[in-house]
């Protein structure tokens, strides 16, 4: 094993939780994080070569303050020479700081850096509409909160997390307002123009690259039992399907908050177009719960109601699909209360555990192109196992720093990953490549 370090500023350089390679795979994007919670101050987004160690930078923002706007969090397309990335809105202030609600995913082309598009359009609804839960005239593809961890499938659509700008603000001043989190997609060819915006590159409102949905019904307040839930997050795509895994929040009986797995069946993109040009209902039942688009589909996947630690539990994990989309994996506790790899058939919810570890899972998992093998990381070596079998292999590596976020596949035999370089209080997040013999 010979493991060599690519990036070298006195800045972070942090790689999302998947889609990093460029799709030649001889390219990883990053951010210039330094610490995960802090992108409201990240001001840039950059790519490394692999072998060279070449650095471009593909987007800063002059901008940048301890308010905002704020970039990172970018992933590259499968097929296309693009990425896509959460930006936060431009006109930040101590007034309007960044934050859940008030950001977007941007569009940069390798060959045009620091030239980017929006990917959603953003179209506020006026206070009246939202008194008497109306319609709002707002054009249906628009959203009127703010998106994040944005993830290409192999068709091009994005997935993304979704907070609403409305609900986020109500909350603040009324406790009986919850700020929901959900989840959603995005389509391209279908580009959304917001009347008078059609060249707006800061401000609230914005015209789209793509029309944006959410996917996922997300209430307020879910009944105890209930297939209902309170939020929807850490989604991935399933296989190559137009349908979306997701983490869902249920109340057991006990009323106890659980992480169940939801599926969400996407309209196709010949239903969204004859939807085309109609008028938007606004995104809020009258109980404030967050809803789909028409033609949505949410079943819950999981019931783990009767184990021993139920439910989806470990470091925070966005889910990973197999590429034919047969099984969805997570991390869960088996009877020992050690977070493993386990595998769920995205059909009928049948759980399988496929790691069995003396210590849990740490950081994000990943699956090869293959969807033969994961990666995490524990105890400061990287874990690779067959999922077929659940036999395992540990990588030692050399470097006395600590792992951190996903163990990424390269090519076979090759993987990147970030090491905090120097102290902890003072060190520089770095990106490693690991090479087997």
């Amino acid at each position: 094993m010979r493991e060599r370090q690519i990036t070298f500023g006195n800045y972070g350089h942090t790689l999302n939780h998947r889609q990093v390679l460029s799709p030649d795979g001889q390219w990883a994007a990053y951010d210039s994080r330094n610490e995960d919670s802090h992108l409201a101050q990240t001001h840039a987004v950059e790519m490394v070569h692999i072998d060279s160690g070449e650095m471009v930078r593909l987007y800063h923002t002059p901008t940048c303050s301890f308010f905002g706007p704020g970039v990172g969090a970018v992933a590259f397309h499968p097929h296309e020479h693009r990425v896509v990335f959460i930006h936060g809105l431009e006109n930040n202030s101590i007034d309007n700081k960044y934050s859940a609600a008030r950001r977007f995913g941007a569009l940069v082309d390798v060959e045009k850096p620091n030239t980017y598009r929006h990917a959603e359009a953003r179209s506020l609804p006026n206070e009246q509409a939202v008194q008497g839960m109306g319609r709002t005239g707002r054009v249906l593809g628009a959203l009127s909160g703010g998106t994040h961890a944005h993830s290409w499938n192999d068709s091009g659509w994005l997935s993304f997390t979704y907070n609403d700008a409305w609900l986020e603000r109500q909350a603040k001043i009324d406790n009986t307002v919850r700020d929901m989190r959900s989840v959603g997609f995005m389509v391209p060819g279908m580009p959304i123009a917001i009347e008078g915006k059609l060249d707006a590159q800061t401000g609230e409102e914005f015209s789209g690259t793509f029309a944006a949905y959410l996917a996922s019904t997300v209430k307020p307040s879910a009944g105890w039992g209930s297939d209902e839930i309170e939020y929807a997050v850490e989604e991935c795509w399933i296989g190559k399907q137009p349908s979306i895994a997701c983490l869902g929040g249920v109340r057991d009986l006990k009323g106890t908050l659980v992480n169940e797995i939801f599926v969400c069946k996407l309209p196709s993109q010949s239903e969204l177009l004859a939807m085309a040009g109609k008028s938007n209902e606004f995104a809020l039942h009258t109980e404030f719960a967050l809803r789909p688009v028409a033609n949505c589909e949410q079943r819950r996947l999981t019931k783990t109601a009767d184990r021993r630690f139920p439910g989806v539990q470990g470091p925070r994990n966005w889910l990973v699909s197999s590429p034919n989309g047969e099984t969805v994996y997570a991390p869960m506790k088996d009877d020992r209360g050690v977070v493993q790899v386990f595998g769920i058939n995205s059909k009928n919810g049948a759980i399988q555990q496929i790691t069995d570890l003396e210590h849990s899972i740490e950081g994000q998992i990943s699956l090869n192109a293959a969807g033969t093998t994961c990666s995490f990381h524990c105890q400061q070596r990287i874990g690779l196992t067959i999922v077929s079998t659940g036999g395992t292999r540990w990588i030692n590596t050399v470097s006395p720093n600590r792992i951190v976020g996903a163990v990424h596949f390269a090519d076979p035999g090759r993987f990147l990953y970030n090491r905090r370089v120097g102290n902890e209080r003072e060190g520089w997040l770095q990106i490693f490549v690991c090479e087997l013999d």
